[in-house]
């Protein structure tokens, strides 16, 4: 029983990490979305949830028959909540961002989510806490500002402290959110708890976008960027987390997580021919770091997930 769990929690953290390099294509597909058409963030991610929905129907009804929606009031709340939480912190993101540039709102959101998993989820999933993974934890952190950059140039935005606000509150939604899936993990198809994701979030986005004005013209390159979005991120990206999540522990999760700028930053390196500093490079050496001392710590914590 000790191997074949320990078997699962490996599996658990390679679906993770696949996960969070399929996530990393976001910022590269956003970039290249701007490029092509006069869209606005708000759209592309309505686009996202209403392409990645009928995906999930159909894989869900093939799946699970009926019983696809068959889901106690009691768990479809949390669901409902935690599709909320989604459709928030990515649209608050977006306006953090705006408000107090890129660099700022990236590094108080990816530093802080971190800090907040590993408070909840010792406090409410009782997840234990063991000294690697404050070192992993460590040399994630200081890899991702090695990565991002301490002092951001250009413009600052139009209200920083307003910003780091909004970017403190995206953290916390995106903390609660990953929570709420973990405790909902081992007791639900990822498909269910993903459908009923998607679908509140399409609908707390339909009248934000409407108002916002809701952009449905794209070139062809456009429209394959959207259907990236939302088949390769939002439908196959989110269930391998969503799985992955069933064995694994959220603070671990959340360390994994961070492949998510290192890919982003691979990619913007390779194709948009960024620049990567001394600095950046120790990042990156710090980022695997933290993922081989995850890997093993991962490997030696032994929880029984309900099946």
């Amino acid at each position: 029983m000790t191997d074949q769990n320990g078997f699962k929690q490996e599996v658990g953290f390679i679906l993770i990490a696949v996960g969070a390099v399929l996530f990393g294509t976001i910022g590269v597909a956003t970039k290249g979305l701007f490029a092509v058409s006069s869209v606005n963030a708000i759209s592309i991610t309505l686009w996202r949830a209403l392409i990645a929905l009928p995906v999930l129907f159909v894989i869900g009804l093939y799946l699970l028959r009926g019983r696809l929606f068959v889901i106690p009031w009691r768990d479809l709340r949390l669901m409902i909540v935690a599709g909320i939480l989604m459709a928030f912190y990515q649209v608050v993101f977006v306006v953090a961002v705006q408000l107090a540039n890129v660099t700022i709102a990236t590094l108080v959101t990816l530093c802080t989510v971190p800090i907040i998993v590993t408070i909840l989820a010792a406090a409410f999933l009782r997840e234990a806490l063991h000294r690697g993974l404050f070192l992993a934890m460590g040399c994630a952190l200081a890899g991702v500002i090695l990565l991002v950059g301490f002092s951001p140039t250009g413009n600052l935005g139009t209200n920083v402290l307003l910003g780091v606000v909004l970017s403190l509150l995206t953290a916390l939604a995106n903390g609660i959110f990953q929570i709420t899936t973990r405790a909902l993990a081992g007791r639900y198809h990822p498909i269910q708890t993903l459908t009923v994701y998607f679908l509140v979030a399409a609908l707390a986005f339909i009248p934000i976008a409407v108002i916002n004005g809701f952009v449905t013209t794209f070139p062809p390159l456009g429209w394959a960027l959207l259907f990236h979005l939302g088949i390769i991120v939002s439908v196959i990206a989110y269930l391998l987390l969503l799985t992955g999540l069933r064995t694994t522990p959220a603070t671990i999760a959340t360390i994994i997580g961070f492949l998510e700028p290192l890919t982003a930053t691979i990619l913007a390196v390779v194709i948009f021919d960024e620049q990567l500093g001394p600095t950046g490079v120790v990042g990156v050496i710090l980022l695997l770091a933290a993922m081989a001392i995850v890997w093993r710590l991962n490997s030696r914590v032994q929880k029984l997930v309900p099946e």
